[in-house]
């Protein structure tokens, strides 16, 4: 089974985790997964029998900043060497712990089908109203790691905007409020927007700043 983490930040071909996993069994290597923000993934990846996997609970968990390690007890236990002085200096404090909590419980009571409808919404009506702005043209990507949320693209057409790509992501990060874009394919005049955290208002901030850019 093929899993889904390419990513445009990292060219390589798509890595097989159960080939992966089960060559490291075969050799005795135990095996973690750095999750990072897959935490929609958490039971998916623990199918590949990786013995660790690692979430980041400030990203989509929104959580204060802190780490979950899911897996095999006795190695999840042997983390716990932190304790005694171990990488004390990334030990979560108690307020994100409990934060993390608060968030996990959150998660289990959230029906993903109707978020999965609500940021499909927000994205489908960003890309038709900013593709309305002249020099744009916007479309959605699926998230390339196999997450359960599209993202907006624009393609910029300097010779109608006046503005490349490039000098139009530093415009919108230059302004109040800030806005910061996926420039992973900024050479190719192509700008990414994630909006999973982003509210009504700020959506209609980021469609109004580009048409005045533009305008």
């Amino acid at each position: 089974m093929q899993d889904h983490l390419s990513s445009k930040l990292v060219e390589a071909p798509p890595l097989d985790f159960f080939e992966a996993v089960k060559v490291a069994k075969n050799h005795g290597i135990p095996t973690i997964i750095d999750g990072a923000a897959q935490d929609f993934r958490i039971e998916e990846l623990l199918q590949t029998g990786a013995d660790l996997v690692l979430i980041s609970a400030q990203k989509y968990l929104m959580a204060p900043t802190a780490g979950l390690v899911i897996g095999n007890k006795r190695l999840v236990e042997g983390v716990r060497a932190q304790e005694k002085g171990i990488g004390r200096g990334m030990k979560a404090s108690k307020e994100a712990i409990v934060g993390l909590l608060a968030c996990i419980e959150e998660r289990e009571d959230l029906d993903l089908d109707a978020w999965r409808e609500i940021q499909t919404a927000k994205v489908t009506d960003f890309v038709q109203r900013s593709g309305d702005i002249p020099g744009l043209s916007a479309y959605s990507e699926a998230d390339p790691t196999g997450l359960p949320f599209s993202r907006a693209y624009l393609s910029v057409d300097a010779a109608v905007t006046a503005l490349d790509a490039s000098i139009l992501a530093v415009a919108l990060r230059s302004g109040s409020p800030s806005i910061w874009v996926i420039d992973s394919e900024i050479s190719d005049g192509k700008l990414g927007f994630e909006l999973v955290h982003a509210t009504t208002s700020e959506i209609e901030a980021i469609l109004k700043r580009l048409s005045d850019l533009i305008s």
